[in-house]
């Protein structure tokens, strides 16, 4: 007699492994080659496999078997895929922790500077007033507001060919069968 398998298809990760039972299993270590190459063809889970392979061998339709495969390679390509998403972030919040770091420095020196060449004065001197009718300050401003456009341009050029490279390189793993590594370290 053939019992129904009672885990809806669309059942969450959590969901399906409440209804599953752990099993310690032992097979050849010819069998465990071709499930685990199996499972590598068809982006699942060892366990994924081993379960699907037992199901088709019982006599379960296919088409009942497709979603679980199907839930089961979109997580693992989500994984993938948002672990590379958490890399560009953390590569990103180090380069704006650096930059930032950097001005700091600069903005140090530049003061420390200031204050050696006029150290009675160094803070009136720093002091950059937001009153429009002063000429010289309002051409510094300007001066700051033509530079930030400028490092802001030059920095959007500088991203561009390589966010672009980066998409086009996910777009090349999406389409290889199974996904594909994108990084070379893992």
């Amino acid at each position: 007699m053939m019992t129904t398998q009672t885990t809806p298809v669309d059942a969450t990760r959590q969901e399906r492994y409440g209804v599953t039972r752990r099993k310690n299993i032992t097979i050849t270590e010819s069998s465990h080659r071709q499930i685990e190459e199996w499972a590598e063809e068809n982006g699942a889970y060892f366990s994924v496999a081993i379960e699907t392979l037992a199901l088709i061998g019982l006599g379960v339709e296919d088409a009942a078997l497709l979603p679980r495969l199907v839930g089961n390679t979109v997580e693992r390509v989500f994984q993938r895929q948002f672990h590379r998403l958490a890399k560009l972030l953390a590569v990103t919040a180090i380069a704006a922790a650096e930059s930032n770091l950097k001005v700091d420095a600069l903005l140090l020196q530049l003061i420390r500077r200031e204050a050696a060449v006029d150290p009675d004065r160094f803070v009136q001197n720093m002091t950059v007033s937001s009153d429009p009718t002063e000429r010289l300050d309002a051409r510094i401003r300007q001066m700051r507001d033509d530079m930030k456009a400028m490092i802001h341009a030059q920095a959007i050029a500088q991203l561009k060919p390589s966010l672009e490279d980066v998409l086009l390189l996910l777009d090349w793993a999406e389409s290889m069968p199974g996904g594909a590594e994108v990084d070379g370290d893992g």
